[in-house]
């Protein structure tokens, strides 16, 4: 396990990746609407550059097409742009949403691995703990993806597909197969424990990995200005990205969402 960064180790890393952070934006969850991406690519003025990288952070909702339609308008408008996800509990409701988020073409799937990202290393954690499957520090009932799969007890009869929402588990395995690489960045579905339905697991998570910020995103609030009171305790900073609003490498707000869809960039 690697040392607790110093709560000061973020401001460092800004300065010397701050260019690349401000063009790299992080999509709460979009629930099958990109309309406000489309907002925010077209109107990319300062002190919003336009992005080279844009991650969703689950809950990507896929009702009638795959990721790879839903992303063509985009890309042939900003073909320089490029994508990367993981998923969240929403993609697992069903086999077809969870074919469709996998249905990625370019775009790059960071569950449960580290990508290098124009010099950023970033760690990608998708899903949701689920009791039937693991919810810490409880132990785990199935450690690995293929345990739940095959022996679930909801499974249902032979020939056919398990419960869709086994997809979306977030498995111990993966977990630690992922804590044993270096990161800047971790990315989650979950929030950490500085959000009250939040989990201590994916806090050991990041100081795993020795990470400098984390982004969540599920929790449909933000309360990235309370979580600073954690950021000492927990040894990274913590930023929420509210749905279907969008948040540069640097936890700043590049937009907005609003009931009345009044979002300013």
């Amino acid at each position: 396990m690697s040392s607790i960064p110093c709560h000061c180790a973020a401001g460092s890393f800004d300065a010397r990746h701050r260019d690349v952070l401000r063009r790299l934006w992080f999509l709460g969850d979009v629930h099958g609407d990109l309309r406000h991406l489309q907002k925010a690519l077209g109107a990319h003025l300062r002190p919003n550059p336009m992005p080279r990288w844009l991650v969703f952070l689950g809950d990507v909702g896929l009702e009638s097409c795959s990721l790879r339609e839903a992303l063509a308008p985009l890309l042939l408008e900003h073909p320089t742009v490029k994508f990367a996800y993981i998923h969240g509990n929403h993609d697992g409701d069903t086999h077809e949403y969870w074919e469709r988020l996998h249905d990625h073409g370019d775009a790059i799937p960071l569950h449960g691995r580290v990508a290098e990202i124009d010099g950023i290393r970033i760690a990608g954690l998708g899903g949701n703990f689920q009791r039937r499957v693991w919810a810490p520090p409880s132990a785990p009932v199935y450690a690995t993806r293929a345990e739940a799969t095959y022996r679930h007890p909801n499974l249902l009869k032979r020939g056919q597909l398990h419960s869709p929402k086994l997809n979306a588990a977030i498995y111990k395995q993966e977990v630690d197969e992922l804590s044993r690489q270096p990161a800047d960045i971790l990315v989650c579905h979950e929030a950490p424990s500085c959000h009250p339905f939040g989990w201590a697991e994916l806090d050991k998570l990041g100081q795993e990995l020795g990470v400098v910020r984390v982004f969540h995103g599920h929790t449909h609030d933000d309360r990235t200005l309370e979580y600073k009171a954690h950021q000492v305790r927990m040894g990274f900073e913590t930023v929420a990205v509210n749905y279907r609003c969008i948040k540069n490498g640097l936890g700043e707000t590049v937009l907005a969402y609003t009931l009345s869809e009044s979002s300013t960039v």
